[in-house]
């Protein structure tokens, strides 16, 4: 008898905990590649100072990479977390090169993200920090952007 309540109760939670998993399967997650155009401003006057388009990879495990069509910089590591609903953030460097191929800088980029309820969009605000080689700041810029899931 005690073995049958034991069973009972295990099918009960199992049932009562699969819809809730069902649902999680469906919520929009950040996971995956994504287009994404890039305008970075200066935060004081708003003036353009330059857009570029972007290749963002976040994987389930935290992590994330990004590339640019900008040639005078390399590629992003860095990591983003789930916040709440479809809040997200992200931070994630790269190194920035001087025309003749030596080191300039490393930029910072810390942003926050808001995705779709559908998933398939986000927009994000943020600010891109260069540090030289002593690694003190030399400038900072404030970042839009807005994105679409790979195909």
């Amino acid at each position: 008898m005690r073995m049958l309540s034991i069973s009972a109760l295990s099918v009960a939670l199992c049932l009562s905990a699969t819809p809730a998993m069902a649902a999680d399967e469906h919520t929009p997650r950040l996971n995956g590649v994504w287009n994404v155009s890039v305008t970075v401003r200066n935060c004081e006057t708003g003036e353009i100072i330059r857009k570029v388009r972007a290749l963002n990879l976040y994987v389930h495990d935290g992590s994330m990479t990004e590339t640019s069509s900008n040639v005078m910089r390399g590629p992003s590591v860095g990591t983003w977390r789930h916040v709440e609903d479809n809040t997200y953030t992200s931070m994630f460097e790269f190194f920035r090169f001087n025309a003749d191929g030596t080191f300039a800088s490393t930029a910072r980029v810390i942003r926050t993200i808001e995705l779709s309820q559908d998933g398939t969009r986000f927009t994000s605000t943020g600010t891109v920090e260069d540090f030289n080689a002593q690694n003190i700041r030399v400038s900072i810029g404030c970042s839009s952007e807005t994105a679409a899931r790979a195909q």
